[in-house]
Parts: C-alpha cells; sequence; structure tokens
C-alpha cells in the first residue's frame, strides 16, 4: 500500500522535476561509473523508477547518455565561472583552483566530459563547454587591455586544450602536487598569450591591467 501511494505520488510529479529527478540519479552514479558503462536500468533503479519512464523522457539509452553529459559539462562550468569582482589574474588563479580541485573529487564527471567524447554530439557538447571557457577567459583579456585579435583568440584555445590534457594526466599518475600543477598552468597561460600579443611593451600594460579589479 504504501509504495502503491509513493508510486502515485510520483506519478504526478511535473515532466521538467521527473527529468531533473533522472538525471541527479544518472549524476550519483557517474561518481563510480564511467558514462559507457551507465545504463538505463541502472539509473531507473538510482531513481527509483522504471526504465520504461527514462525511455519516454529521454527516447533512447544514447540520447539519456548525452543529456547525462550535458548535465555534467553545466555542473562544472558553473563550479569554475568568474567572479567579475575579481581581477582578471585573480579570476584565472582561482578558475584553476576550483577546476583542479572539482576534477579531484569527479574524476569520472570530469573525464565524461572530455576524454570520452567519442560521438559527433559529446564532441559539440565538449567544443561548446571549451567555447564558454574561452570566451571567458578572453573578455577577462579585452578587459585588461588586451587585443581582440586570432593570435590571442588561438592562444586562449591552445592553452585550453594544454590544461586539459596536462589535468587528465595529473589524474593517471599525480606525480606532482596540486599546488605546482596550478602554476604550471597558470605560467602556460601567460606565456602563450604574451607571444600572441607580440608586443613587449603592450605586453607589459596588459599584465598590470590583468591584476587590477574591477571598479566597483
Amino acid at each position: 500500500m504504501t509504495r502503491h501511494s509513493s508510486s502515485a505520488r510520483a506519478s504526478r510529479m511535473p515532466p521538467t522535476d521527473r527529468r531533473t529527478q533522472i538525471l541527479a540519479a544518472a549524476r550519483r552514479v557517474l561518481e563510480f561509473r564511467t558514462i559507457d558503462e551507465i545504463s538505463v536500468e541502472a539509473v531507473a533503479m538510482e531513481a527509483g523508477v522504471s526504465p520504461g519512464l527514462l525511455f519516454h523522457y529521454f527516447g533512447s539509452q544514447r540520447t539519456f547518455r548525452q543529456a547525462i553529459l550535458q548535465a555534467a559539462a553545466e555542473e562544472l562550468l558553473t563550479h569554475v565561472r568568474p567572479d567579475p569582482a575579481l581581477s582578471p589574474a585573480e579570476q584565472l588563479r582561482s578558475g584553476m583552483e576550483t577546476f583542479v580541485d572539482y576534477v579531484s573529487r569527479h574524476p569520472t564527471v570530469y573525464q565524461a566530459v572530455t576524454r570520452l567524447n567519442t560521438g559527433s554530439g559529446t564532441r559539440a557538447l565538449h567544443r561548446s563547454a571549451r567555447s564558454t571557457l574561452a570566451g571567458w577567459l578572453s573578455d577577462a583579456l579585452r578587459a585588461a587591455g588586451a587585443p581582440h585579435t586570432p593570435a590571442v583568440a588561438l592562444a586562449v584555445a591552445g592553452w585550453l586544450a594544454y590544461m586539459e590534457e596536462v589535468v587528465l594526466a595529473w589524474l593517471e599518475e599525480p606525480s606532482t602536487d596540486r599546488t605546482a600543477l596550478i602554476g604550471l598552468c597558470e605560467r602556460s597561460f601567460y606565456a602563450l598569450v604574451g607571444t600572441a600579443v607580440d608586443d613587449d611593451a603592450r605586453w607589459e600594460r596588459i599584465l598590470a591591467g590583468i591584476g587590477v579589479r574591477p571598479s566597483p
């Protein structure tokens, strides 16, 4: 009787809430399984619903996994979103610290959004997440006086790819500590962007601007 009542209450859950509940259950499963190991049946059991209900909301196991990856990417971006009250330099450092801490706690989530992107949909998702990060970095650089040139844009994109691979390698074999890892990524960012600016005097002015917090 109690189970029947719970099912009746669950069946009245609005579709948006039900979808959110299912994705939250999938997110919990993703903590200890890779995205390729996540099945509709396992998530249905975690969510306390029938597998048929997942197919009703997501259509197929492939589209369901895509929805899980989308939710994971949004979660990651939420954690590293820059604080507009900080200087660009502080935003960069804080973002890297938050990023490394997040992926250290949730490596399977990070790997799901990056290394396990074998389909066209997940590749597009990965590019979208990188594009968002690149936009934040480019905005901070422009606020500090950096030119909006193809060379600078390529440097930012290249640095994101570099940092991603460095962090993935560090997760697999943490041969250095967290502080050294973040310092390496930070120095590489300034080295790449400074090379792209290709003007020592202008780069010195940009560096000075990067350290200034915006006016309240």
